[in-house]
């Protein structure tokens, strides 16, 4: 705040200041122009008010200095020249200094809390959105708005004063020439409103273009290994023509309407400028220190109000801008904690299901009625068709969504109860898909929680037989992983996972497809690794291969979103049902 109103001083100050050249132009023509010798007087234009009302008043003539040569009235209009000049320099500079660190703290501001905004959302929001466009927006559309807010700022407070100050000096000098000014004002007026709306229209087109351009850069760079495979890169390359083609077209829209209105308005300005002086000259008698005076003036008064113009196109991209980010910034956050939510006691007891259903947002239910419990130390599997559901359920323990109607439970508390932090807190998450930042192995063993030592890092990393593999890289645990971990192997990487889950001292370990697509050796590897916690932790998998599930405590089959059986691997295949034909269809015997 002090930051905007010590910008907004220093701009008017300036503003104002402006006015002192066209003061000076003509006593420096009229008397300083005169010959050496001659003593000279120089006035400016001064208003006097009448005693019977303010409304009353006249243009007079007030004596500055008086006496001097005109050489020697040259040497101070040149001083005082060159103090103003200085001066309006200087507040300038300190002015747009302040806006331009407003803007910048701004938008600083804005990255922070559309990041926190990142991390908080729901799961579901990521679904239909492209990963490309919020980038566009969290990057592209926060630097046009740190390039334009301060611009703005002091351009709707520098452009309006300028003009106002430079009208009032031509009202002074001749109020009946200032008339000319407003011939144009009515035309002005309407290519301003037309040309920005035009520039808001398109500068929206601009930014959604680019957002197709950065997600199909972000896709690319996503599925190179695709797109070498199949070698289909001169069809990406195509299809990123067509999208660079689409953005260079839109720019070139938008920069007709952004860059054509000053042009015009400099042609509309040149057709009163001949009237002023013909009008000077001819009908007032002005003398041509006067004129040139007058006609400075007018146009320095038709500058900031064609700058006000830009602004005003600027403003309409500013905007256009600050709305995308916002679309994100006000979305609802759908998970969120209640009021007096209390913080999850450790698990001893029981996860509870209790008629569980769920739908995303107002879609038809991909879960229906699902009830189980799993106690305290098992290993609860669930296996079944691809879409049945099997990961959208567990995602629903840590809260990822919220279920549509039923309940979840832990020892007898409703998770929704509970406070998110402690929640989370004791589920250990492992997925197919293993997620690595670019950094060392141990930093993305102790991600979950980075005040843990070496020493507990490396005990978490022989609990999910990583530790020996780890050990024979070039750096050990300091060794880098590449981006995604694309320097380490499907099951090293999964171990890993393994690691950091263990490492957050969970009570609960969810696995979802953690070894589906490994090979025999390392499925095995992470088979042991899961066998070995059993007993410890509450374990909830979800498997297609069977191998992975055999030892569970239970086993849930589920399809079309609902829990068609349950029991041990051997009841299950006694029974002759789904489990039974899955087994069958593994092991080529019905078990």
């Amino acid at each position: 705040k002090g930051l905007v109103v010590l910008s907004l001083v220093l701009t008017a100050i300036s503003s104002i200041l402006v006015v002192i050249p066209a003061y000076l132009l003509k006593p420096f023509v009229d008397e300083g122009m005169k010959l050496g010798g001659e003593i000279v007087t120089w006035k400016i234009p001064w208003l006097t008010f009448t005693s019977d009302s303010w409304f009353s008043w006249k243009v007079t003539e007030k004596v500055l200095v008086d006496g001097i040569t005109s050489n020697h009235l040259l040497v101070i209009l040149t001083f005082v020249a060159f103090g103003s000049t200085l001066l309006i320099s200087i507040t300038t500079y300190a002015g747009g200094l302040c806006a331009a660190a407003f803007s910048n703290r701004a938008v600083k501001d804005l990255r922070i809390d559309l990041y926190k905004k990142f991390v908080s959302l729901h799961l579901a929001y990521y679904h239909d959105k492209k990963a490309g466009d919020l980038i566009a927006r969290s990057t592209a559309d926060l630097t046009v708005m740190q390039g334009l807010i301060a611009n703005v700022l002091m351009g709707l407070i520098q452009h309006p004063i300028t003009a106002a100050v430079f009208l009032a000096y031509l009202l002074i000098m001749n109020y009946k020439i200032t008339l000319l000014v407003f011939i144009l004002g009515p035309a002005l007026v309407g290519l301003v409103r037309l040309f920005g709306k035009k520039a808001k229209k398109h500068s929206a087109r601009v930014q959604d273009a680019t957002a197709e351009v950065t997600a199909k850069f972000h896709e690319t760079l996503s599925c190179m290994r695709l797109i070498l495979g199949f070698f289909t890169a001169g069809r990406e390359e195509e299809s990123f023509a067509d999208l660079a083609e689409n953005l260079y077209k839109k720019v070139m829209h938008w920069s007709r309407w952004n860059l054509g209105l000053g042009p015009l308005m400099d042609s509309a300005v040149f057709l009163v400028l001949p009237a002023v002086l013909i009008a000077g000259k001819v009908y007032f008698d002005h003398t041509l220190g006067e004129l040139l005076s007058i006609l400075y003036a007018f146009s320095k008064f038709y500058s900031p109000v064609k700058r006000l113009a830009m602004v005003n196109n600027n403003l309409r991209t500013l905007q256009g801008a600050t709305e995308r980010v916002f679309d994100i910034l006000e979305t609802e956050t759908v998970i969120r904690e209640k009021e007096g939510a209390v913080d999850l006691p450790r698990h001893r007891e029981e996860i509870s299901l209790r008629d569980v259903c769920f739908g995303y947002g107002s879609k038809e239910l991909v879960l229906k009625d699902i009830s189980a419990t799993i106690k305290a130390g098992e290993m609860a599997a669930f296996v079944g068709s691809t879409g049945a559901g099997k990961s959208t359920l567990l995602d629903l323990v840590p809260r990822f969504y919220d279920v549509t109607r039923g309940s979840i439970t832990i020892d007898g508390i409703d998770i929704r109860d509970a406070t998110v932090s402690s929640l989370r807190r004791q589920i250990g998450y492992v997925n197919q898909e293993v997620l690595l930042f670019h950094d060392t192995i141990a930093n993305n063993i102790r991600y979950g929680d980075f005040d843990k030592g070496m020493d507990e890092v490396v005990a978490a990393a022989k609990a999910a037989n990583a530790h020996d593999f780890i050990l024979a890289q070039p750096k050990g645990y300091d060794t880098i992983v590449g981006d995604r971990g694309t320097m380490l192997s499907g099951g090293q990487r999964q171990r890993i996972a393994i690691a950091r889950a263990i490492l957050i001292n969970p009570t609960i370990l969810i696995l979802d497809e953690a070894a589906s697509s490994l090979d025999a050796e390392s499925e095995k590897l992470v088979q042991h690794t899961i066998e070995g916690l059993h007993g410890k932790l509450t374990v909830l998998v979800v498997a297609h291969r069977l191998s992975t599930v055999m030892k569970a405590d239970r086993i849930y089959v589920v399809e079309g979103g609902s829990i068609v059986e349950s029991g041990t691997r051997e009841e299950l295949c006694s029974r002759g049902g789904r489990f039974s034909t899955l087994y069958a269809l593994q092991f080529g015997t019905q078990g």
